[in-house]
């Protein structure tokens, strides 16, 4: 297993030191994705786009990496050169292809298709995905999805790394140092928190990765990590704590904040939880420590604006609903309201200041409890929003929270923990006319998505008129369906509850495209099992 070959791991009580993840800053972040002219003047085009992730098999685990051919939808391309190598755990090549993707469907590649025999129930290593276009791709991450897929459930997320592009690149995205930090530490002791990362083209030597674990009570312990030689694309997966470690946890979930030297790459990590025969996982990526970072979002008509707000479901009978706040954000005081609005867009509850937020600590709030008082009981419908309003000043440009579904009759399952931001206030949203965004449906046990229309607004935006597509693996055909959202209203989508969709797919995964006349669109994925085990994530 590979949890018993990490590098040795020790307690060690340390004094902060200058390692971090490297950073562009927030208005060089919005210049280099802005499709507004005035911002785009000084970003150099892009032309490749590329994904690396670490990827596992063994008897009970496969992984897969799914993509939608949404260049074709999105920026009518006519195509795009797309490769991928496949290397063991120490950078070799095990396995590459250069192919034209031409079509706009639905792309699947298994690890294990891709390995021989001797090899697919045991292997550890990497798959760097790279796609090339004469055109500007904007974006230097592409659209993709690991998905680990065992025999209880899956767990996902999008692109999490990647090799940088060229020094220029690199420099762009190096104007902070700042630590990676952003999710949820189980307390089973049957669960081993973890990062797994793939190193870039350089060879990385004396590498030191100091952790630190904090707990429900704002306690924490530092550890260090020694990194002697790190070979050029080697895949490391580092265990944080062992089951006598969680002791310190105290039977509550925790917390990570790791420092770093790392270089070559862009330093996101693939994390979360998993069993020790690595049969089960829960994964998510790790997001930026801004505690350091005084960069603050501008609200010039706080009558008319929210700071900022996010927006989850919460489901009435199967499953609980929790936000992670992690102790990340710069230095600021903000208040936190809640809307609960019903599928059509009714509010039917709200409350302006249900939780006064601490800065220096880790929170998990359970949203089913928050909802109790509007007697959720009689509520017809199967799901509401919860829009969670934030107000402060100065107010963060950054702000990250965990969503974590869960199963409520199963405790001990694998929940969701996906890593979202806040919707900040923006008046040019505005003014965009339409929204383009789509979602996997992985068709493994029990696949759903939620898309919403919710915005930063204190009243009334309009409706949202939308055209759905629903994209196959076999070939371009597509099947469209109309969708009509009110201001603040939902829509849900069960696969098991659609014949005509799930037959379409034929046992394939599949990807579901959203024009809207809308800005403001969004939603969630959703993949569950009978054993209780549910990934998620935020659409594309």
């Amino acid at each position: 297993m590979y949890l018993k070959n990490i590098l040795g791991l020790f307690f060690l009580r340390i004094s902060s030191t200058n390692i971090g993840v490297k950073m562009k800053n927030y208005k060089e972040h919005l210049r280099s994705v802005s499709t507004i002219k005035k911002l785009n003047e000084k970003r150099s085009k892009v032309l490749r786009a590329s994904a690396i992730f670490p990827c596992f098999t063994n008897k009970d685990l496969d992984t897969r990496i799914l993509f939608l051919g949404y260049w074709m939808l999105k920026k009518n391309l006519p195509y795009i050169k797309f490769s991928y190598k496949l290397r063991d755990k120490m950078g070799k090549i095990f396995k590459e292809k250069i192919q034209m993707l031409t079509e706009s469907k639905s792309y699947s590649i298994s690890i294990k298709q891709l390995l021989n025999n001797t090899l697919k129930d045991n292997f550890f290593g990497s798959i760097e995905l790279e796609f090339f276009s004469k055109n500007d791709l904007i974006f230097p991450f592409p659209a993709c999805v690991i998905s680990l897929d065992y025999k209880q459930g899956s767990s996902f997320v999008h692109t999490v790394g990647r090799v940088y592009n060229n020094s220029e690149d690199e420099k762009n995205n190096s104007k902070f140092k700042v630590p990676e930090a952003g999710f949820d530490i189980l307390p089973n002791k049957k669960f081993y928190p973890f990062i797994s990362f793939v190193n870039g083209k350089r060879k990385l030597l004396n590498q030191k990765l100091q952790v630190k674990i904090i707990n429900f009570k704002n306690q924490s312990f530092t550890k260090l990590i020694n990194l002697k030689n790190i070979k050029p694309y080697e895949t490391k997966f580092i265990s944080l704590m062992d089951s006598n470690q969680k002791q310190f946890l105290e039977g509550q979930k925790g917390t990570a904040i790791i420092k770093h030297n790392l270089s070559g790459f862009y330093p996101r990590f693939l994390s979360g939880n998993c069993n020790e025969a690595q049969s089960k996982f829960s994964i998510t990526h790790s997001y930026y420590d801004t505690k350091q970072i005084k960069e603050f979002s501008m609200n010039e008509d706080k009558k008319k604006f929210h700071d900022a707000t996010l927006t989850v479901p919460i489901f009435k009978n199967k499953f609980l609903t929790e936000i992670s706040l992690y102790p990340i954000y710069c230095s600021t005081k903000f208040d936190v309201g809640i809307e609960f609005f019903s599928p059509e867009g009714k509010k039917i509850y709200s409350k302006n200041k249900f939780l006064r937020f601490k800065r220096n600590g880790v929170n998990f709030i359970n949203l089913n409890n928050q909802i109790k008082d509007i007697h959720f009981k009689k509520f017809k419908e199967k799901y509401c929003l919860a829009k969670i309003n934030f107000s402060g000043k100065p107010f963060p440009s950054r702000l990250k929270f965990g969503l974590n579904i869960k199963d409520k009759n199963n405790p001990n399952a694998m929940a969701s923990n996906v890593c979202f931001n806040a919707q900040l206030v923006n008046k040019n949203n505005l003014l965009k006319k339409t929204r383009f965004c789509w979602t996997p449906l992985l068709n493994k046990k029990n696949s759903s998505f939620i898309i919403y229309n919710t915005s930063f607004l204190k009243k009334t935006f309009k409706p949202a008129n939308i055209m759905m597509n629903v994209w196959r693996e076999h070939d371009k055909k597509n099947i469209s369906k109309n969708l009509m959202l009110n201001d603040n209203g939902s829509y849900f989508f069960d696969l098991n509850k659609n014949k005509k969709i799930k037959n379409f797919l034929k046992n394939r995964s599949g990807w579901v495209t959203f024009k809207s006349d809308n800005p403001f669109i969004q939603g969630y994925y959703l993949e569950s099992s009978k054993q209780g085990n549910i990934g998620a994530d935020h659409f594309f």
